[in-house]
This record gives C-alpha cells, structure tokens and sequence, in this order.
C-alpha cells in the first residue's frame, strides 16, 4: 500500500507558524520526533498534511500551487480576515466557481476554491478514521473445544 503523505512548505519558524495555522483554520498539529525534526499541520483527520520545514532550504515565498475547498468561501474569508490574514487574490467569482489566494506569515501563496457542498462531504469520507485503542492479541491460541 502507498499513500501521499505531507507537502513540504519551507517557513522561517516551524512552530511560530504551526501555531498560526491552529489559529487561524483549526488545523491539527503533531510533531514527529523528540526534537521536532517534523511538525505537520493540516484539518483535523486529513491524511495528507502540510509539513512546516524550517531551515532546510532558503524561504522561497510565493505561489505553492497548494489548494484547500470549501463550501462557503464568504465565510471562510471572513473568519481568516479577522486574523489579519493577506489576500493577495482577493475573492472573485469565475466561470468555474468562486476562488481566492492567501497568504501565511513567510509569503507562500495558497488557494482557497469553493466547490459543492457534496464534494466536501466526498473529501471527508476519504480522511482517516479515528484512532481506536489496539486490540489486544493473544499469545497462545484458544484451545479447540473437544465434541463430547
């Protein structure tokens, strides 16, 4: 089995910008390892997620490509606007539905495009289900029961 698992988006300060995605879109954060060699930010649930790498490469601001849907972009706009949040491409309908780009504190330029309601839901179903606690195994097998 393989899956994608993380974007690489390079940030002058990996925690200082975890903490901003938690802020301001509810994103869930983990760090992988003691030291906080990884820290990935990205919707609570969602498989691929956004790793925030902090001095591996020069800060390259701009255009990511990266895009997130939603359903209701007003709204969306209006609570990330309340957090300062740049739009260098402000809300604009287009013949396809409705887009905007914004901006994270190191200049990388994301996507925000309104689609349907239902394709969200399908994006949804597709997320991991919550961890459950393991089951535990046996080490021996369960004797046979013997027909009398």
């Amino acid at each position: 089995m393989i899956a994608l698992a993380d974007v690489a988006i390079v940030v002058s300060d990996a925690r200082a910008s975890a903490r901003w995605w938690e802020r301001v879109l509810g994103f869930a954060s983990h760090t992988i390892g003691g030291t906080g060699h990884a820290i990935l930010v990205g919707p609570p649930g969602e498989r691929l997620v956004l790793h925030l790498c902090e001095g591996f490469a020069p800060l390259d601001p701009g255009d990511t490509g990266i895009a997130f849907i939603t359903d209701d972009l007003p709204t969306l706009v209006r609570r990330m606007a309340k957090h300062r949040v740049r739009f260098p491409t402000p809300p604009k309908k287009e013949s396809w539905g409705s887009m905007a780009k914004f901006e994270d504190p190191d200049g990388n330029i994301f996507w925000l495009l309104e689609v349907p309601t239902a394709m969200v839901r399908a994006t949804l179903k597709l997320r991991a289900a919550p961890r459950s606690s393991p089951r535990v195994r046996r080490s021996t097998p369960r004797r046979a029961r013997r027909k009398i």
